[in-house]
């Protein structure tokens, strides 16, 4: 596929196609045209500039629903691939999006997306719903949890992260902020949903990009003791650490992050 034809192109949700249009929401120009706000500083990137807006949409039964429009403006990577033009990384993070979801991997649900590259310029926009009720990890409270809840919290999360792996896929900024979850009292268990997927691919090796998933997120796991790394690690393998696979992992774990005696 030519790097023209990747970047031109529009999708939206099938549950949203109607709504969009009788909201008058069919092009960037329209999501631009909205009131809206500037969740962060613009990023920059060379001539190129990346920006994340929060606005509100009326939803099919009339509610008002919470959107996040990012928008990009020749904010592009290179690769062999596209060693000329380059990707938006929207587009990237748009494709990884897709990927996830049809693979049954939970992520922040894509509405809208396009692209174009014309006169030398590539604009893309990436519209994602709200997770509304939803937090980040490293924004849960830990220590105001039950250890019942706080043991929940990580086999949900060990599960979902095997599942991503399962799945082919490995997510390669795996941050807490990246994991949003949320308590169901109906199901006893927690949400659990990947965000920021700009960098998600899949993965061909068999460990080592799993593993740098694993480090990435027990590295920046602040508030989580050696303890929970291990149940985490208990959870992720779903059954007691005792193959060769298993114990490879735990060693290689408790050299990083001084797990030994915990």
């Amino acid at each position: 596929m030519s790097d023209q034809m990747e970047l031109n192109g529009s999708y939206v949700h099938p549950h949203w196609r109607l709504t969009l249009d009788g909201l008058g929401l069919s092009t960037m120009k329209d999501w631009l045209a909205l009131d809206k706000t500037l969740v962060d500083e613009p990023n920059q990137r060379g001539r190129g500039v990346s920006q994340v807006f929060r606005a509100s949409v009326i939803g099919a039964e009339g509610e008002p629903v919470t959107v996040y429009i990012k928008h990009q403006r020749n904010y592009v990577r290179r690769s062999v691939l596209h060693p000329v033009s380059g990707q938006t990384t929207l587009y990237q993070e748009y494709r990884a999006l897709m990927r996830c979801w049809q693979a049954g991997v939970p992520v922040a649900e894509p509405v809208f997306f396009a692209a174009n590259s014309s006169g030398g310029d590539n604009e893309a926009m990436l519209v994602s719903l709200n997770l509304a009720g939803f937090q980040s990890l490293d924004q849960v409270k830990l220590d105001q949890l039950s250890a019942a809840r706080r043991f929940t919290l990580i086999r949900d999360v060990a599960a979902v992260v095997r599942l991503l792996h399962e799945r082919g896929l490995v997510h390669q900024n795996l941050y807490p902020k990246h994991i949003f979850v949320a308590w169901s009292d109906k199901q006893q268990r927690y949400d659990v949903r990947f965000i920021d997927m700009e960098r998600c691919r899949p993965h061909y090796r068999r460990w080592q990009p799993r593993l740098r998933d694993l480090e990435t997120l027990a590295r920046r796991a602040s508030g989580f003791s050696a303890r929970d790394r291990l149940r985490f690690l208990r959870a992720y393998f779903d059954r007691p650490l005792a193959d060769s696979e298993g114990r490879s992992l735990m060693t290689r774990m408790e050299r990083k992050f001084k797990l030994r005696g915990a």
